[in-house]
């Protein structure tokens, strides 16, 4: 139930999605993949851990913002297809829940993984974001 305030995000009348957050479901655990405006990409896992402070890399703030010009380029599409909400229930396996964090609310858009994997609903495109976002995360932390 964050706000963009909260967040030190400003309205922006061009881009009404502040933030995506993804969460997936995989044999009882749920992995949740933040991208803010700002270019802060982290990733959390139910089970503990993550990878915190993706965005100060070029190479992932730079798919964070590809992820977040798609939403906001499709916004008006993008939010027809959520509900508003606010309450967040773990997605189950296969699940995969999309929030948008905008000015007005979050927005959430509840998928199968293998709808998304097949291209068969409008969040493939951030679903396949996500993957160029997650690609560039590991090659930071496999260099290291």
């Amino acid at each position: 139930n964050v706000t963009t305030a909260e967040l030190g995000l400003e309205p922006d009348p061009k881009a009404p999605i502040h933030a995506v957050i993804m969460e997936t479901g995989d044999q009882g655990t749920v992995s949740t993949f933040v991208c803010l405006r700002d270019g802060t990409v982290s990733l959390y896992f139910s089970t503990g851990g993550g990878v915190i402070g993706g965005g100060q890399h070029g190479s992932v703030r730079g798919a964070c913002f590809e992820m977040l010009s798609i939403t906001n380029k499709y916004a008006s599409e993008f939010i027809a297809a959520c509900e508003r909400v606010s309450t967040f229930a773990l997605p189950g396996d296969g699940e995969v829940f999309f929030y948008l964090i905008a000015s007005d609310g979050v927005y959430q858009a509840q998928c199968r993984e293998d709808a998304l994997a097949e291209q068969r609903v409008p969040f493939s495109a951030l679903f396949n974001n996500w993957h160029a976002v997650m690609s560039e995360m590991r090659q930071i932390e496999e260099s290291r």
